[in-house]
């Protein structure tokens, strides 16, 4: 089982190249907005939001609307390149550049999405869903999202 919070440091950037060849393993044209918005994507650290990503991609480019980096985000999230992750309310759209199998915790506080890996519980869950036989459903990826409260640790 392993935790990631919102407050990890920000993971290295990626070079042009490297970010190019992402966007065309996902059928993506590397466009230098989708180019400049993937970086800002994975530099950030936690879940962003589509405004925290436009702030950091105005310090470069202030010609680059909001409503480009929502659309490209959107079109990130349907090429496979990000997953979309609701916040603690559901009310913000917040962006998770790390598509493996996780689950997310909520911080109902701090509003912190805290990234939560456990195999055993993904086997639990896959047993779960084989053993209900879903009716004309076959499950491919699933994600837990479970709200609570940090708690000070005795």
């Amino acid at each position: 089982m392993s935790f990631s919070s919102d407050h990890s440091p920000a993971p290295t950037a990626l070079t042009p190249a490297q970010l190019r060849d992402r966007l065309a393993r996902a059928g993506l044209r590397a466009t230098r907005q989708r180019l400049l918005i993937l970086e800002c994507l994975l530099t950030l650290p936690g879940h962003p939001t589509a405004e925290q990503v436009h702030r950091q991609v105005a310090e470069r480019e202030s010609s680059i609307s909001l409503g480009t980096v929502y659309k490209t985000l959107d079109s990130f999230v349907a090429a496979g390149l990000t997953r979309r992750v609701a916040s603690a309310e559901g009310s913000a759209r917040r962006y998770d550049a790390d598509c493996t199998e996780h689950h997310h915790l909520f911080c109902t506080d701090t509003q912190e999405i805290i990234d939560y890996c456990d195999p055993q519980l993904d086997a639990l869950i896959r047993e779960f869903f084989a053993a209900k036989g879903l009716h004309n459903f076959e499950p491919h990826s699933f994600s837990l999202h479970v709200r609570g409260c940090k708690v000070a640790r005795k």
